[in-house]
């Protein structure tokens, strides 16, 4: 019996959310902008982002995600306003799973772009984005009880699967995670 290829994940720079959004790879001028939300309780601490400053930030954009993207761990990317230039917030594909055709997102906003639809919307091009590419299964992990995010995932068509028991980093604790998943033909 021959084995199944694994696969290969062409991660793009750059995809349209929308005719008004696109996301991209951050960019060091990215940093200033973006660094808040890693101190935020409410967006980095809901998203497992460590509480970085912008000068470790920048270290480890620099020194690390490079390294990160070249072995499928962390694929990070700004969500951007193409009309004025803005960044309302980001959406990150990490732990690819070449062996399963696997791959996990996660996304946040700064609170004045909530409330649109933008996270569903750059939700729905992400997993339009990886499944082009052959990914066969796109998972997220939600804190219970963070709604928000849950209703977010719900709208982009993801169905709730399970919990996993002290997954996320929250606080100076553990948290149990919501799992959902998205498959091509839904």
């Amino acid at each position: 019996m021959t084995e199944p290829p694994l696969v290969v994940f062409a991660v793009p720079d750059l995809f349209e959310i929308d005719g008004a959004f696109v996301a991209r790879v951050v960019e060091e001028r990215d940093i200033p902008v973006v660094a808040p939300a890693f101190r935020d309780p409410g967006i980095g601490g809901e998203n497992g982002m460590p509480p970085f400053d912008e000068t470790e930030l920048r270290r480890v954009w620099r020194e690390q995600i490079p390294q990160l993207r070249a072995r499928g761990v962390l694929f990070p990317y700004v969500i951007e306003d193409t009309t004025d230039g803005s960044i309302p917030g980001g959406v990150t594909l990490r732990h690819f799973d070449p062996m399963r055709g696997v791959i996990e997102v996660g996304y946040w906003l700064f609170p004045d772009a909530r409330g649109r639809g933008l996270a569903t919307r750059a939700v729905r091009a992400v997993a339009r984005e990886a499944f082009a590419t052959g990914i066969s299964r796109i998972e997220a992990n939600v804190r219970i009880g963070n709604e928000a995010s849950e209703r977010v995932l719900e709208r982009a068509g993801f169905t709730r699967e399970g919990v996993k028991r002290r997954l996320l980093r929250h606080g100076a604790g553990r948290a149990d995670a919501t799992l959902f998943s998205l498959l091509p033909d839904e």
